[in-house]
């Protein structure tokens, strides 16, 4: 009986995070008869833990030649308990559900608000222009007024993504800055790779 303890491990208060990898077809329109691929699910790791950077390339490596795919990971930590809770509410209400769906379905679920343990906010900058950006982050640390309130700044596809440790006040920093989008809680795009599949 020993065999039926297999994957059972106790409670792990690492952080967890969601995961999505994805091939869109908006990324993706030069490939005929383009098929959209995902797969999401929650993980401790982090994008630089050789674990995730495998499972991407493996995911990668799937598509075919010149398909561009992305790693997104979620910008705030997520709540094990509040995960736990409507998990187990969503199978009692859902008897018929499909158990070989659950990864998916639980990153769905760790995705919701609800289940965010952090704070962080994203603002999405979609511009190379580093004068602009420098004097966006001027204003922002201005409109925070919060010196001990970090931020993150990543490079993304078409701009950048601007991280801030909490929330604050943004009525005046979204007068002036009418096209960078503010998103309270969402997934990050850390990794975007072209399968050189032959």
């Amino acid at each position: 009986m020993k065999n039926f303890k297999w994957g059972i491990e106790s409670f792990d208060s690492r952080p967890i995070y969601v995961v999505l990898f994805v091939s869109r077809r908006k990324d993706n329109m030069d490939i005929e008869n383009f098929e959209e691929r995902r797969m999401s699910f929650i993980t401790h790791d982090t994008y630089n833990d050789v674990r995730l950077q495998t499972k991407f390339r493996e995911f990668v490596n799937r598509g075919r030649k010149g398909e561009l795919s992305r790693m997104y990971i979620s910008i705030n930590e997520r709540d094990a308990v509040a995960i736990y809770k409507k998990l187990l509410l969503f199978l009692i209400e859902s008897p018929d559900f499909n158990l070989c769906s659950i990864e998916s379905k639980l990153a769905g679920i760790a995705a919701q608000k609800e289940c965010a343990k952090t704070k962080r906010w994203m603002f999405d900058f979609d511009s190379k222009d580093d004068e602009k950006r420098e004097e966006f982050l001027y204003d922002l640390r201005d409109a925070i007024g919060d010196e001990t309130c970090g931020i993150h700044v990543h490079e993304t596809p078409h701009g950048y993504a601007i991280i801030t440790d909490h929330g604050f006040d943004t009525r005046e920093l979204v007068k002036k800055w009418t096209d960078v989008g503010l998103k309270r809680d969402d997934l990050l795009c850390v990794d975007w790779v072209y399968s050189e599949r032959v």
